[in-house]
């Protein structure tokens, strides 16, 4: 806090004979060279053409401080390398990944290739299951026929054998009719 006041402090004394400066006018030129407040600012030129004829930047006989000296900004050599063997790294990554791609893509050709095989298989298998299932219930219908056919043939037989037994006891009547003495006309 002490020194941003002192700063400012600074900054108005400095602007003070710059403003009065302004208020007297072209005499005031060489009575700044006794003035206490004023200071004398030599310019320095690059070149010396500039020097003779042109306007330069005027600068200071301070160096700035705002830059640090080139020998500290420089980077190490090891954090060269170290970025240099990333990239190499993930060149490696990407090199891998590019023939695992080739190996996966070959792969999948080969299991395309076998799950054609077995769904042709299937459909063989899904064909000859279905022409079974025909035959086995043209098969089955025809038993079922045959049964009911057998059915039907009882059925008769049966008729005919309670048509039997009824011959068989009127002729068993007639034979016992038959036995019995008859008595004579009368």
């Amino acid at each position: 806090m002490e020194v941003e006041e002192i700063y400012k402090h600074q900054e108005v004394k400095m602007q003070a004979p710059a403003f009065k400066d302004k208020k007297r006018g072209i005499s005031a030129k060489n009575q700044d060279a006794h003035d206490p407040d004023y200071e004398n600012i030599t310019l320095a030129f690059r070149n010396q053409d500039h020097a003779k004829g042109g306007h330069s930047r005027p600068t200071s006989q301070v160096p700035a401080q705002g830059r640090p000296p080139s020998d500290s900004t420089q980077v190490p050599r090891w954090l060269y390398r170290a970025i240099l063997s990333l990239y190499i790294l993930l060149a490696l990554a990407f090199v891998l990944c590019i023939i695992l791609s080739a190996f996966i893509m070959m792969k999948n050709a080969e299991m395309s290739k076998q799950l054609l095989g077995f769904k042709t298989e299937l459909w063989n298998v899904s064909n000859s299951m279905q022409a079974c299932e025909e035959r086995q219930s043209e098969v089955w219908k025809s038993v079922q026929g045959n049964i009911t056919m057998v059915r039907s043939k009882v059925e008769k037989l049966e008729m005919q054998l309670a048509d039997i037994r009824k011959v068989d006891m009127k002729v068993q009547k007639i034979l016992e009719l038959l036995q019995k003495p008859q008595s004579p006309p009368q």
